[in-house]
């Protein structure tokens, strides 16, 4: 499948040591709907409903109770779509890949996870800097990899400028208005994972890093880009068929989003909008992968949910246990809050890996169809 659920026939087989992908060819209509009615409504219509309903009662009830329930969303994600979408990542490898090549991949995997690990602990404003761009660019291009027609078809230069185009305009506001509006909230998020980094303990925040100034300045800029970046998507691609209807479409999910983000608590906001939008529209493109199943019915999303879960079992076991063990040795009050924190650690240390892999793919495959002017080739990974 393409990001549009569109039919490609992909062939990995190993050679010399290599990988091959070979892309049928494939006519794409860009004019054509994006999905079925069902996946518009469980894929984009369900997540929206669910963060606007959010913001809805954050605005009416006050903030206090998004306070209270910010560590929900995180903890729900530890087994439910959140973490298992990226956990599913060896599954994916093994899928596409075969033999030799798959341990190749899923070493260097590991490895970037390793590495992360050890950047954390020696640099970890660096590496919260880095997840925080990583963050930006990964939400932006998932955002976009469920939209039609294409925001990045094509290859090249051209193809990764509109690459970050789409990414910037998409994902910069997620982390933006946050920022913006709950700049002291934000700050103290960052400030307990660089506490729990520095001193292995939960408690006494570090304030030498992300001033409540500079967290909100951060935050402007990061909005201003996400609106200049959309407003030249919109007039670049303007000429293509369907365009501004993506346009807008766009700009309905990111209107949302920045109200979820600005009514309620930004560890719930994000917590919610990476459970119920990123993740869960994740499943999305990994049903046809590691489930063999098109969530196209009720029925097939129910198995394809189960078969992705079960196929992140090998890295979320070994995990959860990890992060329930450090849970209890560094945390004084064991509270939620604090476990929701430590997930974050988790996915700071695993985001790079995760998107490495999803990059990888992406460009291998979707850049080869993009390229092949609807004839078949053969592209060596």
């Amino acid at each position: 499948m393409n990001r549009f659920g569109d039919p490609v026939a992909l062939d990995f087989p190993v050679r010399r040591g290599r990988i091959f992908l070979r892309v049928a060819a494939v006519k794409v209509d860009s004019t054509a709907p994006r999905s079925s009615t069902f996946d518009a409504v469980v894929f984009r219509g369900l997540p929206l409903a669910v963060m606007l309903m959010a913001a809805a009662f954050g605005l009416l009830a006050g903030s206090t109770w998004s306070t209270i329930a910010g560590p929900v969303p995180w903890i729900l994600s530890l087994f439910f779509v959140g973490l298992p979408h990226g956990a599913a990542d060896l599954a994916v490898a093994h899928r596409l890949c075969a033999g030799r090549s798959t341990t190749r991949l899923c070493v260097v995997y590991l490895a970037g996870i390793a590495v992360v690990c050890l950047l954390f602990r020696s640099a970890p404003l660096l590496v919260i800097l880095l997840f925080t761009v990583l963050s930006i660019w990964h939400f932006g291009l998932s955002h976009a990899d469920n939209q039609s027609p294409a925001t990045a078809p094509g290859c090249g230069l051209a193809f990764r400028w509109r690459q970050v185009v789409a990414a910037l305009a998409r994902g910069s506001s997620v982390l933006g208005v946050p920022m913006l509006a709950w700049p002291k909230e934000t700050a103290q998020v960052a400030q307990q994972l660089l506490a729990l980094i520095h001193s292995g303990t939960m408690q006494q925040p570090s304030e030498a890093f992300f001033a409540v100034a500079t967290v909100r300045l951060a935050g402007l800029c990061l909005v201003g880009l996400s609106g200049c970046a959309l407003v030249v998507e919109m007039l670049t691609a303007g000429h293509v068929p369907g365009a501004w209807r993506r346009s807008w479409e766009t700009l309905v999910d990111l209107f949302v989003i920045g109200l979820l983000a600005l009514t309620t608590d930004p560890l719930f906001s994000v917590g919610l909008y990476f459970l119920v939008w990123h993740a869960w529209r994740h499943m999305r493109m990994l049903a046809p992968i590691v489930a063999d199943t098109q969530p196209d019915r009720l029925v097939n999303l129910g198995r394809s949910l189960r078969r992705i879960h079960i196929a992140a079992l090998p890295l979320l076991i070994p995990t959860w246990a990890a992060l329930l063990a450090i849970w209890w040795l560094l945390s004084a009050t064991h509270s939620y809050r604090d476990l929701a924190i430590l997930s974050l650690a988790v996915y700071v240390v695993v985001t790079p890996s995760h998107d490495l892999l999803v990059d990888y793919l992406r460009t291998r495959g979707e850049a080869a169809i993009g390229c092949s002017s609807q004839t078949p080739a053969t592209v060596s990974l």
